[in-house]
């Protein structure tokens, strides 16, 4: 007959497989997207539209991204429709008359998976899908219980946020997810502006015992923690993301409306020097430390406004407090500097002189997260990505691979 275990060696076994099990448990993932990474539906009951061929009255429907909408003359509708207007007598920020907005899937995952849900098979309107559907196929998390997304309205700014409710639904989502997952703490995935949108979170709307019971990790795939250089040419001439071809200044109208675009402005800061040239033109040369003259120079003295209402939301650059993961493509051509010649300036599309970076977002402004290695008692961990380009950090199999080791029980 075999010799049998104490039961003391028994407890002892069973407490080690306990001690195991809880350290294999995989973590929720809460995920806040980039700018333009979530839809946005409008409903239309306009007087008046740009174009014959735009719509007046509507029911809700997918604003962005709507593919048809990116086809002219519905590029035309499009920017009447996404552009928002200021009213100074109340300081107030909205959608245009006739115009109404509101961000759907809080709390699901498919309106980040997919920015136009009528066409999942076009590779051009995946977003995350293919970083949810990792770890739902090869690790059982479920979507909308213990994989979720906070999608918000990007083409507002942190404190507009708070104004909106959205950080007490982040809060409260957040709380949520840790308990579906079993009272779990979560990891926080953020991208591009994501970042910057959830620092303000983590620096200023929750508090550091709060923190430490509900969020293990904080991921950040290439973070515009202190703004980009594009930001600056979508005030002077437009910036159409590379979405439509051969039109000069489209999306300029709407682009300038948005506190987005001023609060991600590059912040004039150790990160953006005097010396760095933003802008050139035959009459002068911008950096970020030239703002008053470089909106004076373009006829937009409202945008200088805008800056000085958002710019410094974030400017300080606070550490999270928290255990953080900073990671970034790196080797990409960036737009830099924007060359404006004779008579150009601002309404012509300039040359792009290209930096270092992921192709969208800068390199000084993706590693200024390295400054909190020595500003907060949690770790810091950097980790460049050649070639991978801005939006493809959420898609990448080598930067999937390297959140699955945050985010799944080893």
């Amino acid at each position: 007959m075999g010799a049998q275990a104490s039961p003391l060696l028994l407890t002892a076994l069973i407490g080690l497989c306990l001690v195991v099990a809880s350290r294999a448990k995989n973590t929720p993932i809460v995920i806040i997207p980039g700018v333009l990474g979530n839809q946005i539906e409008a409903k239309l009951d306009k007087d008046s539209v740009p174009h014959i061929w735009c719509e007046k009255k509507s029911g809700w429907f997918t604003l962005w991204l709507g593919i048809l909408e990116l086809v002219y003359p519905f590029t035309d509708c499009l920017e009447d429709n996404i552009k928002l207007e200021y009213h100074p007598d109340t300081g107030k920020y909205t959608s245009p008359e006739g115009v109404q907005t509101r961000v759907p899937g809080f709390g699901e995952t498919s309106t980040i998976e997919y920015l136009d849900p009528s066409t999942p098979w076009l590779s051009f309107t995946q977003y995350c899908h293919d970083l949810v559907e990792h770890f739902v196929s090869k690790h059982g998390y479920i979507r909308g219980k213990t994989i979720v997304a906070a999608p918000y309205d990007w083409r507002y700014a942190p404190s507009l946020f708070q104004e909106q409710g959205y950080y007490n639904n982040l809060k409260q989502l957040i709380e949520d997810v840790y308990a579906n997952g079993g009272n779990t703490p979560i990891t926080l995935l953020v991208h591009s502006m994501g970042a910057p949108t959830s620092l303000y979170f983590l620096t200023k709307v929750v508090d550091q015992a709060w923190k430490e019971k509900y969020i293990k990790s904080y991921v950040s795939l290439s973070g515009a923690w202190r703004g980009l250089s594009k930001t600056v040419k979508m005030f002077s001439s437009g910036d159409n993301e590379g979405i439509v071809i051969d039109m000069d200044i489209w999306g300029r109208k709407a682009q300038r409306t948005y506190p987005a675009t001023a609060w991600l402005l590059p912040n004039p800061s150790d990160t953006w020097t005097r010396d760095e040239v933003l802008v050139s033109t035959p009459a002068a040369n911008y950096s970020a430390w030239d703002y008053k003259a470089l909106f004076q120079a373009m006829n937009y003295t409202r945008g200088y406004e805008m800056y000085g209402e958002f710019n410094n939301l974030t400017s300080e650059l606070l550490p999270p407090n928290i255990t953080t993961y900073c990671y970034y493509g790196d080797k990409v051509d960036t737009p830099l500097t924007f060359v404006y010649g004779p008579g150009d300036f601002p309404d012509k599309d300039p040359k792009t002189v290209n930096g270092n970076g992921d192709g969208t977002v800068n390199i000084n402004s993706l590693m200024s997260c390295e400054r909190w290695k020595n500003q907060q008692p949690y770790s810091v961990t950097l980790k460049s990505f050649d070639n991978v380009e801005h939006v493809d950090m959420v898609k990448n199999k080598d930067v999937i691979s390297a959140v699955e080791a945050i985010a799944v029980g080893n």
